[in-house]
């Protein structure tokens, strides 16, 4: 009875192989006949022309029509898509908050990438709608380091609430996508209270972490509350001034993947997926600065992610974020 038992398991497990391998290359002759790809991202020009020359050079003839734009332009332009009924796009790149409002309006189908095996199980979806991560943000502090020596710098978020940081400090006035994890870390009145203090140092208020990083690298303010960590270590990597502090709690934002339900060219978007989160595709991620989140793969700032407590934005955050949002800009305008 036993030796029928391991028969029909070796049977059943050698069967496995070939019909995902026969899944495997009826995807990508499907793909291919399809032609391309459409994918919308919030990520540089650069980043994405790399990443789509990667893909194309490995599934040809498959093309990758990409556009660039800021995550609300993105968000806006799939929902018009969706509701003149013209879908265009095959696959959106979007952060955790946007993501979530496609997920809840409909928008989006599962798909479970063979690649999220790779993934710590923090960052996955349970459902599949949100399939993570393309990259990771990470939030950290700066100081200029010609301004602050290193015994002035502050190791903590309350310690921004000493006199000595009045007028001294950066801080985006669009920066609810910080605030609204926070409200989950440290509870809503915790936060409420401290971004309220925080406002009375008279922070110089900077929308874009981009900007405000090349600002605190040209001296405007001596410290900047909050930067994405691999902006600043990049800037630092080209003789800027600048030095981070990864104050507890650091805050992992998602770069998610999204299939949209009704992607014209389905199987050249599961393609493009899978390579975005293959090793290949994380790894040419990982070569342009970024953080990333599958296992095995060297990222060009190591100190971002390892030997620190990372915590995930949670979905409290996701499914009260617009009641955040105008709370953090009723606090900071």
């Amino acid at each position: 009875m036993l030796l029928k038992h391991a028969v029909l398991v070796w049977a059943l497990t050698s069967l496995a192989v070939p019909l995902n391998k026969g899944h495997a290359a009826t995807m990508l002759e499907s793909a291919r006949k399809e032609g391309a790809v459409v994918f919308y991202a919030s990520v540089p020009q650069d980043q994405i022309s790399r990443l789509s020359e990667g893909f194309e050079k490995k599934y040809p003839p498959i093309k990758v029509q990409a556009l660039r734009a800021g995550p609300s332009r993105i968000l806006s332009r799939v929902m018009t898509e969706e509701r003149a009924g013209n879908p265009l796009v095959d696959v959106i790149n979007l952060d955790t908050f946007n993501a979530w409002v496609l997920k809840s309006k409909g928008f989006l189908q599962s798909y479970r990438s063979d690649e999220m095996e790779a993934f710590p199980d923090e960052f996955k979806d349970p459902d599949a709608m949100m399939p993570c991560c393309m990259y990771v943000l990470t939030n950290v502090m700066a100081y200029n380091t010609r301004l602050l020596s290193q015994r002035e710098i502050p190791k903590a978020y309350a310690d921004l609430l000493d006199r000595k940081w009045k007028g001294k400090m950066g801080l985006d006035n669009d920066d609810a996508k910080w605030f609204a994890p926070l409200v989950s870390i440290w509870g809503k009145e915790r936060t409420v209270n401290y971004f309220r203090s925080l406002m009375k140092q008279d922070p110089s208020m900077v929308r874009g972490h981009a900007l405000q990083t090349e600002l605190l690298a040209a001296g405007e303010f001596s410290l900047a509350v909050n930067l994405f960590g691999y902006q600043a270590l990049e800037l630092q990597s080209r003789g800027a001034p600048i030095e981070i502090i990864q104050a507890d709690p650091v805050i992992a934002r998602a770069g998610h993947l999204l299939l949209p339900k009704r992607a014209p060219h389905p199987n050249a978007a599961k393609l493009f997926i899978d390579y975005l989160l293959s090793a290949e595709g994380q790894q040419l991620l990982a070569k342009m600065g970024r953080e990333v989140a599958r296992r095995g793969i060297a990222i060009k700032y190591p100190r971002l992610l390892q030997g620190v407590k990372v915590q995930t934005v949670k979905s409290e955050s996701l499914v009260n974020f617009e009641e955040l949002s105008q709370l953090y800009n009723s606090i900071v305008k």
